[in-house]
């Protein structure tokens, strides 16, 4: 919601009817989770490409939603952004605890079992920051056998000196989602809730680490190195 309230280009439509199976279109171009959908987006978190290595698919339900700082999307066809960045790169950051102090919690009920908690708590002192964002999606969803749970949390650790600063982020993602897909015509005119296949069943489950440093060479120069490790079953 936010990229199509923010962004200029940007639309987003559920084929699977699942709101965490969606697909992103900008200007002609897609970054979805649905393997064989032709994608033409580069997806980064903290500068770590989440487009998968099977399919170039973008699984957003292992994206934490309530860490989110902003985002950024850079036009074009670039090769500093890597393989299929034909329409243009797509830049989410992550909050930390020196920009986003206190505790937000935000609980949201719907229709059809839908339920949302969302808890982030962050701090810092002169030299540490801290932060911590849980998120869990619940709901049976709106048609026949189409429930969807999705679990998500992440951490983050900051250090910082006059010159320098690190930071290792933690995440953890493990969703269940079924998006039972299109209806014919005829089964669609007939009952507004039924199925033309079940399950169609996506599980994902993942766990990462990433340890970012900066450091700051004079006045104008700035050298950064990023490490991490990424399990995505």
């Amino acid at each position: 919601s936010n990229m199509t309230r923010d962004l200029n280009g940007v639309t987003i439509n559920e084929v699977q009817g699942n709101p965490y199976q969606g697909d992103i279109n900008f200007r002609g171009f897609t970054a979805s989770p649905l393997l064989g959908t032709p994608q033409g987006l580069s997806v980064f978190v903290d500068g770590i490409r989440v487009n998968e290595g099977f399919g170039d698919v973008v699984n957003w339900d292992l994206i934490p939603q309530s860490a989110l700082q902003d985002i950024t999307v850079v036009p074009g066809s670039n090769p500093l952004f890597g393989l299929n960045t034909l329409g243009g790169a797509v830049s989410l950051r992550t909050k930390d605890g020196r920009n986003n102090p206190g505790t937000e919690l935000e609980v949201s009920g719907g229709s059809f079992g839908r339920w949302t908690i969302g808890l982030a708590h962050g701090g810092s002192d002169d030299t540490f920051d801290w932060f911590i964002a849980a998120d869990s999606f619940r709901e049976e969803g709106w048609r026949d056998h189409s429930p969807s749970d999705v679990q998500q949390l992440f951490t983050k650790l900051g250090w910082r000196n006059e010159y320098s600063d690190l930071s290792l982020s933690i995440n953890y993602a493990n969703s269940d989602l079924i998006g039972n897909g299109l209806l014919p015509d005829s089964m669609y005119d007939d009952e507004l809730e039924q199925v033309f296949t079940h399950p169609d069943q996506t599980r994902n489950r993942l766990g990462q680490i990433a340890l970012t440093g900066n450091h700051w060479l004079n006045d104008n120069n700035q050298l950064t190195a990023r490490i991490y490790w990424r399990n995505v079953r």
